[in-house]
């Protein structure tokens, strides 16, 4: 057995309250009688007076109270199979994995802390039930590293292979991946899907506008957000084999790379979405889904049979109804005289 609404329980408190007022009560009208009539010519002055049957009227009252308190408590026990639809959106991460996302700027680098955001994303997505999540990684060109799905652990397994190996041709083209992604990698009711895409905003004449602007046509949610310092920017590390570290270098000159923040802005207000700038610091995609996808429209994906617990409530409410016609029914007296 189990209850759907434990608080109700501190209700139970009021039948020891009402069964002492009962007890006192019978204490003071006893007390009151034997003051005016001798106990052993009682019954033939009263002959009608049952002490049995005022107690068994307050054990029916003070039971049907106890019996309600546990009715509020809503006890379940067995399981019945139920068809429960599912509801839910699509959601397509869009990971920038070009090298300037191993800049350092955020801790430990762009990449990984743009990782931990999604693994917080999809605890936040997870207890819905219904969304499906899927991944594509990006930089000279996009790839699908994980299909629309609700195996949200096999998501986790994918998201955590991915790294700037993962697309071999190198460079941001941000535009061009969304472009794709919204050809070939969402399928089905673009107007119940969105995409997160997570990047430091380097690209290199992808026209990236003109794709939002694509997105905004197709009815599909787009939110940027922009990690990375959008000021003094990074050095890019590179980590050779041997556990050496140089940094990346144009013309003899170290890179630095900086969040192009503006870029995304506008991304977003073209597309009716949002922008999250992250920054250095949390990337809190999980306050972005709360916030901008949870309460969206959701569409109904299919219906599942599972196994819901058998409210039993109303067996209580039946037994205190009895109680009380017991108690409503049953005189005081033996005789028919009050």
């Amino acid at each position: 057995m189990q209850f759907n609404a434990l608080p109700y329980f501190y209700l139970l408190g009021l039948v020891p309250a009402l069964a002492a007022l009962y007890l006192y009560a019978f204490w003071r009208k006893r007390r009151a009688l034997d003051l005016f009539i001798d106990p052993a010519v009682a019954p033939r002055l009263l002959p009608g007076y049952s002490r049995t049957r005022q107690r068994l009227k307050a054990v029916c009252l003070v039971g049907a109270v106890a019996l309600l308190v546990v009715a509020l408590t809503e006890p379940q026990w067995g399981k019945s199979l139920q068809d429960v639809p599912r509801r839910g959106r699509d959601l397509m991460v869009m990971l920038d994995v070009s090298l300037s996302m191993l800049a350092e700027d955020a801790t430990p680098n762009r990449l990984q802390r743009a990782k931990a955001a999604i693994r917080k994303l999809v605890a936040s997505v997870r207890p819905a039930g219904g969304h499906r999540i899927g991944m594509v990684a990006f930089a000279g060109r996009p790839t699908l590293q994980c299909p629309l799905t609700r195996d949200y652990d096999f998501f986790l397994q994918r998201l955590d292979e991915v790294g700037t190996n993962t697309v071999a041709r190198k460079g941001s083209l941000i535009g061009d991946a969304i472009r794709q992604t919204l050809s070939g990698f969402i399928t089905q009711d673009p107007q119940h899907t969105d995409i997160i895409l997570i990047t430091d905003g380097e690209d290199h004449d992808s026209l990236p506008l003109e794709a939002a602007k694509v997105a905004a046509a197709q009815q599909v949610g787009l939110y940027t957000v922009g990690i990375g310092d959008p000021a003094d920017g990074a050095r890019i590390p590179l980590d050779d084999a041997r556990g050496g570290r140089s940094y990346l270098q144009h013309k003899d000159l170290d890179v630095r790379s900086r969040m192009h923040q503006d870029t995304l802005l506008e991304m977003a207000r073209l597309a009716n979405g949002a922008y999250l700038p992250a920054g250095t610091g949390a990337v809190e995609l999980d306050r972005l889904y709360v916030e901008h996808i949870a309460d969206k429209p959701r569409r109904r994906i299919d219906g599942a049979a599972t196994e819901q617990p058998v409210h039993r409530y109303q067996w209580f409410v039946l037994l205190a109804i009895a109680l009380l016609a017991v108690d409503m029914l049953l005189r005081e007296t033996t005789t028919g005289s009050d």
